[in-house]
């Protein structure tokens, strides 16, 4: 269970690097089906420790037939997270501790999902504002008075609407509506699950990554589907052994030390091109405009960090298949 809570951890910092990049592109979210009450009880878990040490009491009144609806999952799980915590500060600097009830209906076409708590609540005046970005009622370096602003983006772009209800001094209310969407069509394509991952021979491969852990992570990853796997940690030493041996597939780092990934790509290039064809890069750095311009230049394929190792290794697989 703790290395799950682990994984569940590890998994939505990778979301939010990725929600950050895609912020920074302006792309649009990745949609997919979502369980509400699953985000819900996701987001609890990872909030658990904070709520309990704050003196929190939460109750969740959990809609048993809620049904599945089209969204971005990581971007929800946000949405929730910042209510949560915004409740959980507020009760606990008016009075030390607190509850807070979470609900989640159908309501005709919609999902509702509302937040209640017992702390100070909100002044009248201030309940159109608080959703205005940098609008904040906390002391100076406690809040950015972005929390609420990027929450309202998100349920906006998902067709839905959030507001507050709220009284002085009986607590507050934050609701949260979205459309019940089913449409297949409005899915990106489905990706393969693992047990449909391509059936390909062993293959040699090579990685080239001045990170250890990265190295072994790959190597111990693409052993476990039976591949040969060599690793070296940088880019002149990698351009020896393509000289020496044949490589089904070499996954290479874009920045390293001295050589960089680009620079071994071209040298690649030019002993024989159909060597440089078997290069798959591994990178973090999809959004630098150097890196962004040689993969769109080159057309060279790549995984970007962070990425989830069973989806790597069916994209590995992937590539083999084609050859």
């Amino acid at each position: 269970k703790d290395v799950e809570m682990i994984n569940e951890g590890a998994q939505r910092v990778a979301g939010i690097v990725k929600r950050l990049l895609a912020f920074a592109r302006q792309t649009k979210p990745q949609r997919d089906f979502v369980n509400i009450n699953d985000v819900i009880s996701t987001t609890l878990a990872l909030r658990a420790y904070h709520l309990k040490t704050s003196n929190v009491k939460v109750t969740t009144k959990l809609g048993p037939d809620l049904p599945i609806t089209v969204a971005d999952g990581g971007q929800l799980q946000q949405v929730f997270l910042n209510l949560i915590i915004n409740a959980e500060a507020e009760m606990k600097a008016s009075h030390g501790k607190g509850k807070l009830l979470i609900k989640t209906e159908k309501t005709k076409d919609n999902i509702r999902i509302s937040f209640k708590d017992d702390g100070p609540g909100i002044a009248r005046e201030n309940l159109e504002k608080i959703f205005n970005p940098f609008f904040t009622t906390r002391q100076v370096g406690e809040g950015t008075g972005l929390g609420l602003s990027i929450c309202y983006g998100i349920v906006v772009e998902h067709g839905g609407k959030i507001w507050a209800e709220s009284k002085p001094g009986k607590g507050a209310i934050f609701i949260v509506e979205l459309p019940i969407v089913i449409e297949p069509e409005q899915l990106p394509m489905a990706e393969a699950p693992a047990s449909e991952m391509p059936k390909v021979a062993t293959a040699r491969m090579l990685v080239v990554d001045d990170e250890a852990t990265v190295r072994d992570l790959l190597r111990r990853a693409l052993e476990e589907e039976g591949h040969e796997v060599e690793c070296v940690d940088n880019a002149e030493d990698a351009l020896e052994l393509v000289q020496k041996k044949r490589y089904s597939l070499i996954l290479l780092d874009v920045k390293m030390p001295g050589m960089s990934g680009p620079e071994l790509y071209q040298r690649m290039n030019k002993i024989t091109k159909s060597l440089a064809r078997r290069v798959v890069f591994v990178t973090g750095d999809v959004i630098g405009t150097r890196t962004q311009e040689f993969l769109k230049k080159t057309k060279a394929r790549y995984i970007a960090k962070p990425f989830d190792v069973v989806q790597m290794k069916k994209e590995i697989n992937q590539i083999l298949a084609e050859g």
